[in-house]
């Protein structure tokens, strides 16, 4: 899948994320855009292309206002974020779909709507996340909670399987 991620400056990361804690959206998102399309045309019309945005730092909870009240300004703000690197956006979007916090919590279970079940920071990853063993026999975890932390890696499911064959 093709992929891209938009940077920010470090005085822009920090201020996104004390925005973030005060309930405020940032002057600008961090992003990262998946293009289903590139390996799998058939998921658009032709000519089209499928994109998937990923993006920190949104509140969970806003200042003022909701999720259902704010959907539009995050919206544009993600637009925004990822234009300063396109000249057709947002005139190319043709819809879009705003997935807060709360609505990744409810549809997923994820408490609040965190993807990688814990920050990904030092003083929550490697030691401080859950052992792939559980008191309880024959259940194994796998998933970002789990040592070594979030992401998309894969040895969340190897110390998993490397637990199920007795070997960890």
């Amino acid at each position: 899948m093709g992929q891209i991620n938009t940077p920010l400056t470090k005085a822009e990361w920090t201020e996104g994320f004390e925005a973030m804690r005060r309930g405020e959206l940032p002057k600008r998102l961090w992003t990262e855009l998946y293009f289903q399309t590139t390996h799998d045309p058939s998921v658009a019309p032709p000519g089209v292309h499928a994109m998937s945005v990923f993006a920190q730092y949104v509140p969970y909870a806003f200042a003022t206002g909701d999720w259902d009240a704010r959907r539009d300004e995050v919206k544009r703000l993600a637009l925004d974020s990822i234009g300063r690197f396109c000249e057709n956006l947002p005139e190319a979007v043709i819809d879009v779909q705003v997935l807060g916090p709360p609505d990744i919590e409810k549809s997923v279970g994820l408490t609040g709507g965190h993807i990688f079940q814990g920050e990904c920071l030092p003083p929550f990853m490697w030691e401080h996340r859950l052992s792939p063993k559980t008191p309880m026999p024959g259940v194994f975890l796998c998933g970002a909670c789990t040592h070594p932390g979030g992401s998309v890696i894969g040895v969340n499911g190897r110390n998993a399987a490397t637990s199920v064959l007795g070997g960890g």
